[in-house]
């Protein structure tokens, strides 16, 4: 079985080591970088299963650097930050972070975050064998390749992008409250973030609809939540 390879990316070494010792307790091979430049210098060499990124660094900020990890990475980013502003949380998941939790932690928390992000990243790994794909007008989902195509165009998404599309896209026309998203996606019952959902589903929007201030999928319905239109339809019914 393939061991999972984790990047710490982290300025505080106390941190660095406290965040190691979790993840080898757990079997995980870890990566350490104190500075935005050491991550960028591991990735180019090797591809992480999962990056635990910090968002205040000396000499780039975590969200910046994600943007650029954003460019060649495509496997899940958790934020772990001191930072407690909740733009700044949502800045973390626009720049392409997949998930978010604030010092101080809780080691077990910590590792049900990391575990639940690595089980959807290792599904890009999973070879195809029998096809099974979700087929609506202008978007396919191959849930055996984990991949998306939009007018038969590929579309790279995240991890949690993939994984919160098809939690829509099975259920046709149901309605999701935010935090039903929540608890499916991130698998979290105690940490629900209304914005983070918003955040996710604005990411998602811009990448598959052929106009995001309009969409056809992925509808917003009152203020009771979101559902999926099979139907590509502008109009919800």
């Amino acid at each position: 079985m393939k061991t999972n390879v984790i990047f710490v990316v982290d300025d505080d070494p106390d941190i660095q080591s406290l965040v190691t010792a979790f993840l080898v307790h757990e079997g995980y091979i870890v990566r350490n970088a104190l500075s935005a430049a050491r991550a960028l210098e591991l990735l180019a060499v090797e591809e992480p299963d999962l990056i635990l990124l910090d968002i205040q660094m000396p000499d780039m900020d975590g969200i910046t650097l994600c943007n650029n990890i954003r460019k060649q990475y495509r496997r899940p980013i958790l934020f772990v930050s001191g930072t407690q502003q909740q733009e700044d949380k949502a800045k973390s998941l626009r720049s392409g972070g997949d998930d978010y939790i604030s010092k101080p932690f809780d080691p077990e928390e910590l590792m049900l975050r990391v575990k639940a992000n690595l089980r959807w990243g290792n599904l890009l790994d999973q070879p195809a064998s029998k096809k099974q794909t979700l087929e609506f007008p202008g978007l396919a989902i191959d849930l055996e390749r984990m991949t998306v195509s939009v007018n038969h165009q590929p579309v790279q998404l995240l991890a949690k992008d993939i994984q919160l599309l098809i939690t829509l896209a099975k259920q046709p026309n149901q309605v999701f409250h935010p935090e039903q998203l929540y608890r499916q996606v991130w698998n979290n019952d105690v940490n629900y973030s209304k914005d983070t959902v918003k955040v996710h589903i604005f990411n998602l929007r811009r990448k598959i609809e052929p106009n995001p201030a309009l969409p056809r999928y992925i509808l917003t319905v009152g203020r009771l939540g979101y559902k999926f239109n099979p139907y590509g339809s502008a109009i919800a019914k």
